[in-house]
């Protein structure tokens, strides 16, 4: 397949907020595995395929139809290096999400928080972990719990949250919970009960990313 690279981008503003749009043609690429990014992508209108080079061959990931999620992952992992190719089937639009923009959002409407991992799982179900590798799971879960308790969510369910962790970034319930439980002895978060004796994961910092960084130096 031909891929013709887009050589300009139209953009315009979306809704009230600093979401832009941008227009892809047909074969066009969004952005390419290897390179850095710093935008998620949701797809409103047309099809996107995501791709990667396994073992020096084109394996294709997903084919995404409206409404879909893509890139997501540079908003969370320290290595913000693609990990797959996305392409437009056809002519298509997509609204371009950036980390800030996304917090923006989730301050102006915070239910949009409890979706977050929910749409990262849906994105990345079909995947396999020698298909995508995810750089630095550890930080990857500090980055996504930094992001709720930055905007005022405290107060996850434990068993979700770690099943969903857990297929978003390919890995184990297990290493999750290793994570988790990490967290908690540095007095991070706390592991416990609910008043509806269900389990919980109690976010202890507003700015968790930046003690844990601290706690390295």
């Amino acid at each position: 397949m031909s891929i013709v690279h887009q050589q300009t981008v139209q953009m315009k503003q979306v809704s009230h907020g600093n979401f832009l749009m941008r227009n892809v043609l047909k074969h066009n690429v969004v952005f390419n595995e290897g390179t850095r990014g710093d935008a998620a992508y949701i797809l409103t209108e047309g099809k996107i395929e995501i791709s990667g080079i396994v073992e020096g061959h084109k394996k294709v990931f997903a084919i995404l139809k409206p409404i879909s999620i893509f890139g997501e992952m540079a908003l969370f992992l320290d290595d913000n290096t693609r990990t797959a190719t996305a392409i437009a089937l056809e002519d298509s639009k997509v609204i371009v999400v950036s980390k800030d923009d996304l917090e923006e959002y989730m301050r102006d409407s915070p239910k949009v928080i409890s979706s977050i991992i929910t749409v990262l799982v849906s994105r990345l179900k079909s995947t396999t972990r020698k298909a995508m590798k995810v750089p630095s799971t550890g930080m990857g879960v500090v980055r996504i719990l930094d992001l709720f308790a930055a905007n005022g969510t405290t107060t996850l369910r434990y068993d979700a949250t770690v099943r969903s962790m857990a297929d978003t970034f390919i890995t184990t319930p297990e290493r999750i919970e290793q994570y988790i439980h990490g967290l908690a002895q540095q007095g991070l978060l706390a592991v416990g009960r609910d008043e509806h004796d269900t389990r919980i994961i109690r976010l202890l910092q507003r700015n968790l990313l930046h003690e844990v960084m601290k706690k390295k130096d």
